[in-house]
C-alpha cells in the first residue's frame, strides 16, 4: 500500500511539474479562457473543436519546435515518391517595378524555400533582368514596361482639351492606356489556371496604370477561384476609393466568388484599410470584408478568419532587428501554405476551408519568426533578409518532418 502511494506522489508531483513548464504537449477544447493560460492564443467559436500544439512558457522565451500530425495533416501535402513537379504549389508572385527588385525575389524564393515546387514572378521589364539575375530559380516575366507607363501617365496629367485635336489626341491616349492595361492583364491572368495562389503586391508600386490593372488581375482572380494574398502595395491598392469595393463581400457588383484571400497588413497599413474601407471603424471594415483571413502583423501576429471569428496568434520571439523584406518572405511563405489549401481542399465549403488557412497562415507566421530569430542568433546587427531566406528550409524541416515519407 505504501509503494502504491509513494508511486502516485511522484505522478502526481510530475504531472503538476509538467504543466507549468515549456514545451508541454496539451490537448483541450479552443476556448479564449485555456487560450490566455496556455499562451498559444487560438479562439474559436466552436467549443467541441479540439486540437493539440506545443506552447511556450513566455518568460523563457521559448517557441513552438514542431507542429503535430493533427495540424500538418490540415495543411500540408505529404511528399512521397508519387509526387511531381507542381503537386508541392505552384506560386505566381505580382510585383516588382522599375525601383523595387527585392522584394518580390524574397517572396519567390521564401515561398520555395517554405517547399513550394515553382514560382512565377510577373513584374515591370525594367526589373525583370535583375531578379533573373538574383536567383535561377525562379521564372520571371516582364509584363509591362515602368518607362511606357510612366510616361503616359504623365502625357495624360499635362493635356488639356482646347480644341479638336486636342480632344483626338486625349482620346488616343486614353485607348493607348486601355491597350496597356489590357496587355498587363491578359499576361498574368493567362496562367492563372497554372497556379495554385497568387501573391500580389511586394515591391509593385503605386503607378495608377499598375494599380488599374492590379485590380483587374484581383477581380478577374476571385472569378475563376483562385487564392491570393494582398500584401504591400497591394493593400494600398484597396485604400483608393475606386478600388474599395473589390473584396467588399455586400458589394452587389462584386459576387462572392469561391476565392480565398489573406490579406496581411502591418499596423500603419491596417489603420489606412481601417479608415478608408471601414470609415473609421475596425468592425465596420471586418463587417465588409467578412469573407478575407486577416493577418495583423506586429510584435505578436494576430490570424483571425472575418466570416467564422476563429483566430490565432503567434507568441513566437523573432529576431530583434527588423529589416527590409522580412514582410516579404511572410507574404511567401503564406502564399505556399495557402497554394497547399488548394490543392487539399479542391472541393468543401469556403469555411471549412479558411479556417485551415488560419492554422496555415499561422504556421507560416511561426516559421518566419523562428527563422528571424535563429538568422539574428547568428548575425546579429548584420542580419539582413538573405540571412533570414537562409534559415527558412531549416526551420520548414524541422516543423515538418512528419509529412515526409520515408
Amino acid at each position: 500500500m505504501r509503494i502504491s502511494t509513494l508511486i502516485l506522489m511522484i505522478l502526481i508531483r510530475i504531472s503538476a511539474f509538467s504543466v507549468s513548464r515549456l514545451r508541454h504537449l496539451s490537448t483541450f477544447p479552443l476556448d479564449s479562457k485555456i487560450i490566455k493560460e496556455k499562451g498559444l492564443m487560438m479562439e474559436t467559436e466552436n467549443p467541441t473543436t479540439w486540437a493539440q500544439a506545443k506552447y511556450c512558457d513566455n518568460d523563457k522565451n521559448e517557441g513552438v519546435e514542431n507542429f503535430i500530425p493533427e495540424i500538418l495533416s490540415k495543411t500540408i501535402p505529404n511528399l512521397s515518391s508519387h509526387s511531381h513537379k507542381g503537386s508541392s504549389g505552384r506560386i505566381g508572385i505580382l510585383g516588382g517595378s522599375a525601383r523595387y527588385t527585392g522584394a518580390p525575389y524574397y517572396a519567390g524564393l521564401a515561398s520555395l524555400r517554405a517547399g513550394a515546387d515553382l514560382s512565377f514572378i510577373f513584374c515591370a521589364s525594367e526589373a525583370s533582368t535583375p531578379i533573373k539575375c538574383y536567383s535561377p530559380e525562379l521564372m520571371v516575366a516582364g509584363v509591362y514596361s515602368a518607362t511606357e507607363f510612366d510616361r503616359l501617365v504623365g502625357q495624360l496629367g499635362s493635356k488639356v482639351i482646347e480644341g479638336k485635336s486636342e480632344k483626338l489626341e486625349v482620346e488616343a491616349l486614353y485607348a493607348k492606356k486601355e491597350r496597356f492595361i489590357n496587355e498587363m492583364v491578359a499576361q498574368v491572368t493567362s496562367l492563372m489556371d497554372r497556379m495554385h495562389a497568387l501573391v500580389i503586391g511586394p515591391g509593385l508600386g503605386r503607378c495608377p496604370l499598375v494599380m488599374e490593372a492590379t485590380a483587374e488581375i484581383i477581380r478577374e482572380g476571385r472569378r475563376r477561384g483562385l487564392s491570393m494574398v494582398l500584401d504591400a502595395d497591394a493593400l494600398y491598392l484597396l485604400s483608393l476609393e475606386e478600388y474599395q469595393d473589390i473584396l467588399v463581400t455586400d458589394c452587389p457588383n462584386e459576387p462572392n466568388y469561391n476565392s480565398t484571400i489573406v490579406l496581411t497588413p502591418n499596423s500603419v497599413e491596417y489603420n489606412r484599410l481601417v479608415k478608408t474601407i471601414g470609415r473609421g471603424s475596425a468592425e465596420n471594415f471586418e463587417k465588409k470584408l467578412s469573407g478575407i483571413v486577416l493577418v495583423k502583423k506586429g510584435h505578436q501576429d494576430v490570424i483571425q478568419s472575418l466570416s467564422s471569428g476563429f483566430k490565432m496568434e503567434c507568441k513566437e520571439i523573432g529576431g530583434l532587428k527588423r529589416s527590409g523584406g522580412l514582410g516579404d518572405i511572410l507574404s511567401g511563405i503564406i502564399g505556399t501554405f495557402l497554394a497547399w489549401n488548394s490543392i487539399k481542399y479542391k472541393t468543401g465549403t469556403n469555411s471549412q476551408r479558411q479556417e485551415n488557412v488560419v492554422l496555415g497562415s499561422w504556421m507560416a507566421c511561426c516559421i518566419t519568426k523562428q527563422a528571424t530569430k535563429k538568422a539574428f542568433e547568428n548575425k546579429k546587427r548584420s542580419m539582413t533578409a538573405p540571412d533570414v531566406l537562409d534559415d527558412v528550409g531549416s526551420i520548414v524541416t524541422m516543423m515538418t518532418e512528419s509529412t515526409i515519407e520515408s
